[in-house]
């Protein structure tokens, strides 16, 4: 056989495979995963629904995700509930959701759900956002199988939100990039505000002083329920800041310089 014909049945060989990757056959990357979160209003301060289900998990299409929380129409071209039902949280804020049938971006939404505010030592129910249908938000990027974490937050909450707003809407893309952002905003340092706070971080000094501008004044007199806090109303962010800043102080004796946009 000339020496040609054999490369060329070398080639075929090698294409098959490659043909199939492309296709998604045998590739992991097409695989979904396991979707394991936790809802925190700060470190080892979960969010515990009482077993009713208030975590749901939306697939993001054309940069939507709950039809109950966009304004584009028709409602076909939003994302559909990928759980048969919500899932709860248990004591402390854990769940677990099966999407190894799904590959993409998702939107978690939590709705309902008490935690002890550390300012106040008391069980707080989460604030009810009236502009959403959800309290607390956060995005994962499902695929390559194995288990995808999460966690959700008031900051994640926000970032979520400031996502929206970017051109091409909530995807995994636009979600990291507001997540900086809002890490930057609050003075995180390096710290990611998709990882779980630790004791005494930056990310839990503010998460904490979020619990106190929730239930404190001025905080919680010119925001009832931190409607334009968690929602980042752009109208609202210079009394945000400067409540917000009180709220640190209150706790810490000292704030550091925010600068809200």
């Amino acid at each position: 056989m000339p020496r040609h014909f054999r490369r060329a049945g070398f080639g075929a060989v090698l294409a098959l495979p490659l043909l199939l990757a492309a296709c998604g056959g045998g590739s992991s990357q097409y695989n979904g995963s396991i979707l394991s979160g936790q809802v925190l209003m700060s470190a080892g301060v979960p969010v515990y629904d009482g077993g009713i289900g208030n975590v749901c998990v939306y697939a993001l299409v054309n940069g939507q995700g709950n039809p109950l929380n966009t304004t584009v129409v028709p409602w076909s071209n939003t994302g559909t509930l990928l759980t048969n039902g919500c899932v709860p949280t248990d004591v402390n804020g854990n769940f677990s959701i099966d999407l190894s049938s799904f590959y993409g971006p998702v939107l978690i939404q939590v709705s309902a759900g008490n935690y002890t505010n550390i300012a106040t030592a008391t069980n707080t129910p989460l604030p009810n956002v009236s502009s959403t249908n959800s309290s607390l938000q956060a995005i994962a990027d499902i695929g390559g199988g194995g288990t995808v974490t999460a966690v959700v937050t008031p900051l994640t909450t926000i970032a979520t939100v400031k996502s929206q707003a970017l051109s091409g809407g909530l995807n995994a893309a636009n979600y990291a990039a507001a997540s900086a952002d809002v890490a930057g905003q609050f003075q995180l340092g390096s710290l990611s505000i998709n990882a779980a706070p630790q004791s005494g971080d930056a990310y839990d000094k503010a998460l904490r002083a979020v619990q106190q501008y929730l239930v404190s004044g001025p905080g919680s007199v010119d925001d009832p329920n931190g409607n334009n806090l968690l929602t980042w109303n752009a109208s609202a962010l210079p009394t945000v800041q400067s409540d917000y800043t009180s709220a640190y102080t209150q706790l810490y004796g000292a704030s550091p310089t925010f600068s809200f946009h």
